[in-house]
């Protein structure tokens, strides 16, 4: 959506848009876009409000910062180990991004979220449009307790808050289906989302899962978010606070830039760690029983939090990758690196970035495999984004792509395409390891063969009958 930039600027002179950007990126990364959908520099910080406005006037059309909060951002350097992002590391928030293809559901599973939180009697969070079609709920790092099982919180990043959202997904799984239920028949949500039927449930009943999405498994280390009052460069809406009591009653023409006020602060800092019951009930809870993690068919709008990858770390196979030619790619490979014109490019980007190192390809490598990628897609990744996950690949252990039967995959993307190979595997690395391996095999037989060839002509020649030679006539 074209923005008008003369009313993006006045937008971004305003004293308390400016201040309440400040407040939120303090200790934080701050990436800025452009009009252009390129991203300044990283790190960055901002010292002053005025940098908002500064920013604008040199064309930037919205603010990002991180969920995670820095001793020094600027001391952070791409490829830094995680024992060294640790040490920099003094805390994070946990942002809960609920999205969906139907602002509606979002507002529906926004509220329920909330009357989770208050359950546990916190009360010091945040709550904002996302700027298009969802909400971001956020819980401050000064909610959670200093250690959680003698370990620091602060370095229980990612996997914190992961295990939260977990967590309360399923705590309001019953009552999610319920409300949705309560508004339509499954037949009708199937019908009017396109949705098969298989697609929408899980053990026979209605998923809310497959057109809401809690997303978080893809959240790494500086990882970002969408600031408070900046803009959605694809809606032209602002991201602004919402009310947590008033959240059924959030109309998409308050996030109108002529029509944003502030008057609702967005977050409060506590004086105690209201959410610590949340986070210990979280890490004690028994990963068997979510109703997220569990394999099931969803389709969340191009995301992938509810369809678990393959967690376990592998001992990776020395793969020359030199050896690795692209014929020996899975079917589902080869199309998801034809590019996702539609929704699903954050799930395929998660296939191929495990599926390339798990073959011992190189960063660099990989890079250029990407970038030619998301040329293909409909609408790009953001390149900031596809950059923190690249970062985030090579940092970490070799982790296998997930599983052919995880349908919240392959089948939801619309890439499973079996052939032959495809019955007698459980994960497409494996294809390409067959394959690899069988044309390994083949060569050698094929070398075994010339070189018996080889040596059955040279016996010939060397035990061919010498022509029978006749004695001389005796006289």
């Amino acid at each position: 959506m074209a923005m008008d930039f003369e009313n993006l600027l006045k937008f971004y002179a305003r004293k308390p848009i400016q201040n309440a950007i400040l407040d939120l990126a303090k200790d934080r990364e701050v990436a800025v876009r452009y009009s252009d959908g390129g991203f300044g520099k990283r790190p960055d910080i901002l010292q002053y409000g005025s940098d908002v406005f500064e920013f604008a006037r040199s064309g930037a059309s919205s603010f990002h910062v991180s969920e995670e909060r820095w001793s020094n951002p600027l001391q952070i350097v791409t490829g830094m180990p995680r024992k060294e992002l640790n040490a920099l590391r003094s805390g994070w928030d946990c942002v809960l991004d609920i999205d969906s293809a139907y602002v509606e559901y979002s507002q529906i599973t926004t509220f329920l979220l909330i009357e989770a939180l208050k359950f546990y009697n916190i009360k010091s969070f945040g709550v904002k449009f996302s700027g298009r079609k969802g909400f971001h709920i956020l819980i401050p790092f000064e909610a959670f307790p200093k250690e959680v099982d003698g370990k620091p919180t602060s370095q229980l990043f990612p996997e914190g808050p992961r295990k939260v959202a977990d967590f309360l997904g399923n705590m309001i799984f019953d009552k999610l289906s319920e409300k949705i239920l309560s508004e339509a028949t499954i037949e009708e949500i199937s019908k009017f989302t396109g949705k098969p039927l298989e697609e929408i449930t899980l053990d026979g009943k209605f998923n809310p899962f497959a057109i809401v999405d809690i997303d978080t498994i893809l959240i790494s280390s500086r990882h970002l978010f969408r600031s408070v009052y900046s803009v959605n460069e694809k809606s032209g809406l602002i991201s602004v606070p919402v009310d947590p009591d008033k959240i059924n009653k959030f109309k998409l023409g308050q996030a109108k830039i002529e029509n944003v006020n502030t008057d609702i602060e967005f977050l409060k800092k506590p004086i105690e760690p209201e959410a610590r019951s949340l986070l210990i009930q979280a890490f004690d809870a028994p990963n068997k029983d979510s109703k997220l993690t569990r394999k099931s068919t969803i389709v969340v709008q191009g995301k992938d939090y509810f369809a678990q990858p393959e967690k376990k770390n592998f001992e990776a196979v020395v793969v020359d990758n030199k050896l690795v030619k692209e014929e020996y790619y899975p079917p589902c490979v080869k199309k998801a690196l034809d590019g996702i014109k539609e929704d699903g490019k954050k799930r395929a980007l998660f296939i191929l970035l495990n599926f390339l190192k798990s073959l011992n390809y190189s960063p660099e490598e990989i890079k250029h495999k990407m970038d030619e990628w998301n040329k293909k897609n409909g609408d790009p990744v953001r390149e900031g984004y596809l950059i923190a996950q690249l970062n985030a690949v090579n940092r970490s252990a070799s982790l296998l792509p997930p599983n052919c039967a995880n349908e919240g995959y392959y089948k939801a993307l619309g890439i499973c395409s079996p052939d032959g190979l495809c019955a007698k595997i459980k994960n497409p690395l494996n294809y390409t390891l067959i394959k690899m391996r069988f044309d390994a095999q083949k060569n050698t037989k094929k070398k075994v063969v010339k070189k018996k060839t080889t040596r059955k002509r040279a016996t010939k020649k060397k035990t061919a009958k010498k022509p029978k030679q006749t004695s001389p006539k005796q006289n």
